[in-house]
């Protein structure tokens, strides 16, 4: 009978896990607009996709992600780049996002974010596993995470990823 009650509460909790959503971890940031956010909070009430590098590696393999993407969903989107900084040294920190913001198009700009706390709790949620890729991150309109993918920017990840978001609409 134990037994029995035990498969019964297995079960059950199967039945309730695909329910469950995952967030993007709150984190606080800054645009290179000088706007300060916080994710998701700042993201809320429309789909986003956010594209994170943890390394200087990744930076433009950041950039071709943002770059296909705003193309692929097109002007009406919120597409965020999101450069995580905590492991820089806090002294060349300001040297670093000087640079990214002479780099960035005035019009983009409200849509980099810069993030120095929070690194190992985005890695988590991006599902890290190597340091020179990009990881992108569809954000439906509560924060909640509807898919994700990491590595170069493809055909095949950017159909899917219009497939998800024409699911969103």
């Amino acid at each position: 009978m134990r037994m029995m009650k035990n498969c019964f509460l297995i079960s059950c909790l199967f039945v309730i896990v695909p329910v469950w959503s995952e967030q993007i971890p709150k984190t606080a940031a800054e645009s290179l607009a000088g706007q300060q956010m916080t994710l998701p909070e700042s993201l809320k009430g429309h789909p986003s996709v956010v594209i994170l590098g943890f390394s200087k590696s990744s930076q433009d393999t950041v950039k071709e992600w943002d770059k296909r993407v705003r193309k692929e969903l097109g002007d009406g989107f919120d597409v965020y780049q999101v450069a995580v900084l905590e492991d820089a040294p806090s002294f060349v920190r300001g040297m670093i996002k000087h640079a990214m913001k002479g780099s960035t198009p005035a019009d983009r700009q409200g849509h980099f974010l810069v993030v120095v706390k929070g690194e190992a709790e985005l890695k988590k949620a991006a599902g890290y596993s190597e340091a020179d890729e990009a990881y992108l991150l569809l954000l439906d309109e509560s924060g909640e995470i509807r898919w994700r993918t990491h590595g170069t920017a493809n055909d095949g990840a950017l159909k899917e990823l219009a497939d998800k978001v024409r699911g969103l609409k």
